[in-house]
């Protein structure tokens, strides 16, 4: 369907829409009053003109477009909400992908759209000074913030498609910690890739240590989001020359530590493994300057580093 076939639609459906950007329709939420009592006054409700899929980064209404015009149609089954879209014409295949499977969970049935970003702002100037962030390395890196909840939001694209999957919310002020969509993939992204093409990678596994290592001018950091390395990140890893493990200084960074050694050793990788010797902090985003160099530079060969566990 194009965007001027989803627009007369949601004219249909009474949803007032306001830009277009691709595939994608911003509109005010349908839902806003229902989930929240209050008026959608900033609109950030999304339509794919594609897919028929739609989401409120506000509210968190969400679902495809057979969902959307039995919720407003007040059908109560999915064929009604069928027959009124193919009123008119063969609309209904124009959405084939919704229609012939509503009931899938919405992480299946969409990819995020860029324009979702379009609801962030950029981090604020203390927040990065807190964290040894420069402004231009988080811009590099798409690095944005939730002004409601005081969230980092940090986009999470996939290795083969350069696709966005989602992101993760990450707190300020505090521990809190999500990902967006839940059930999003994260063994399918890797921080800092489609950024990168030399010839060296520093793995770490927070995404906002990668910008920590692009803003002291160590170029190549690239995230797992978190401290399990899958077969597929692997796979990805092997095109670099060389390869540093900088996990975290914790028991569940030394064990993912040494598991991503059996893998190389396994697979015929050369690798080097980051030297916390000179420092008590548990990950780059922690250490002075001073530290993250001296642990980049006397990373532990894989060799040597294997006979040290035994």
């Amino acid at each position: 369907m194009t965007v001027d076939e989803m627009e007369r639609l949601l004219d249909d459906l009474g949803i007032e829409h306001v830009n277009s950007r691709g595939d994608e329709v911003q509109g005010f939420c349908p839902a806003h009053v229902e989930r929240t009592g209050k008026q959608d006054r900033n609109p950030s409700w999304y339509i794919n003109a594609d897919t028929g899929a739609h989401i409120c980064f506000s509210c968190d209404f969400r679902g495809n477009i057979v969902s959307l015009v039995a919720k407003l149609r007040g059908y109560e089954n999915w064929e009604d909400a069928i027959e009124w879209l193919s009123e008119g014409g063969e609309l209904s295949e124009r959405f084939e992908r919704a229609i012939s499977k509503p009931k899938q969970v919405f992480e299946d049935l969409v990819y995020i759209s860029e324009a979702s970003l379009s609801a962030f702002t950029e981090p604020p100037i203390d927040a990065l000074k807190s964290r040894g962030l420069h402004p231009d390395a988080a811009r590099k890196h798409e690095i944005l913030w939730d002004t409601r909840t005081e969230c980092w939001i940090i986009p999470q694209r996939n290795l083969e498609t350069g696709k966005l999957i989602g992101w993760q919310e990450k707190g300020y002020a505090t521990r809190s910690f999500k990902n967006y969509p839940s059930g999003v993939k994260k063994s399918t992204s890797m921080f800092g890739y489609d950024k990168y093409i030399g010839d060296t990678v520093i793995v770490v596994e927070s995404p906002l240590d990668v910008v920590r290592l692009e803003s002291l001018c160590l170029p190549g950091g690239l995230a797992i989001y978190g401290a399990v390395i899958s077969d597929l990140q692997m796979k990805y890893l092997q095109r670099f020359d060389t390869i540093i493990f900088a996990l975290d200084n914790d028991k569940a960074g030394i064990e993912a530590s040494n598991k991503a050694l059996l893998q190389c050793n396994k697979t015929g990788i050369e690798a080097w493994f980051f030297n916390y010797k000179q420092t008590d902090a548990k990950d780059i985003g922690a250490m002075s300057k001073a530290e993250v160099f001296y642990g980049v530079d006397s990373a532990i060969h894989s060799i040597r580093y294997g006979l040290e566990k035994v």
